[in-house]
């Protein structure tokens, strides 16, 4: 029972930690395109940069979480990332293909990447709170804090894409975006995450990213 416990708390985290490297990746570009193109929006760059920052604080969590139990995440491949998920579905490209100076020249664009990153968020704060009512994870002290400093920070990372999007009254996601997001999750929950749980063939990363 302990050894299935660890691989599940190791599975979960390797999960978390390739979104949250993608996700300070990506926002760092989409950062700069924003600056690039609005830097008289100095109070939504200051939110998207906070958004930035907590992505890249949230994976230093998990990476030291690896380190200090002396193991490495398992490798997952986009598959298993939320927002990869998403571009592909709604932008028909892989995420590392996507043009954000193309995109923020774009108004449709631009407000359909926005909610995809809103619904992100908002979906990730839903999964935090799931998490620290887990009787598993309250059972390990280090991942509850991890995650309640999460749940501290996630609020705020809808706020800069809400605010843009209203401004443009573009707020209300889409049917697709919404069944995409739903596609995404229980997918996740029920078939991907159990996969790999159960996968003996599954091996650990030689490098953090």
């Amino acid at each position: 029972m302990g050894e299935l416990l660890t691989r599940f708390y190791d599975v979960l985290l390797s999960i978390y930690i390739y979104n949250e490297y993608t996700g300070y990746m990506e926002l760092e570009k989409l950062l700069a395109a924003i600056n690039k193109k609005y830097p008289e929006e100095q109070k939504f760059i200051a939110a998207v940069r906070k958004h930035t920052d907590d992505e890249r604080k949230h994976y230093l969590l998990f990476k030291n979480y690896f380190s200090k139990n002396e193991r490495m995440p398992f490798f997952v491949t986009d598959k298993y990332g939320y927002i990869d998920l998403f571009v592909k579905h709604i932008f028909k490209v892989k995420i590392e293909e996507l043009d954000q100076n193309s995109i923020i020249n774009n108004n449709e664009k631009f407000f359909k990447l926005c909610r995809l990153i809103m619904m992100t968020e908002l979906r990730g704060l839903k999964q935090v709170k799931t998490l620290l009512n887990n009787s598993l994870i309250k059972k390990n002290e280090t991942l509850l804090k991890i995650f309640k400093v999460i749940e501290k920070d996630e609020p705020s990372h809808c706020y800069p894409y809400q605010y843009w999007l209203k401004k443009s009254n573009s707020h209300t996601p889409l049917f697709k975006e919404k069944l995409t997001d739903l596609w995404i999750h229980y997918s996740l929950m029920i078939i991907k995450v159990p996969f790999l749980l159960f996968n003996g063939k599954l091996k650990r990363m030689s490098e953090f990213y």
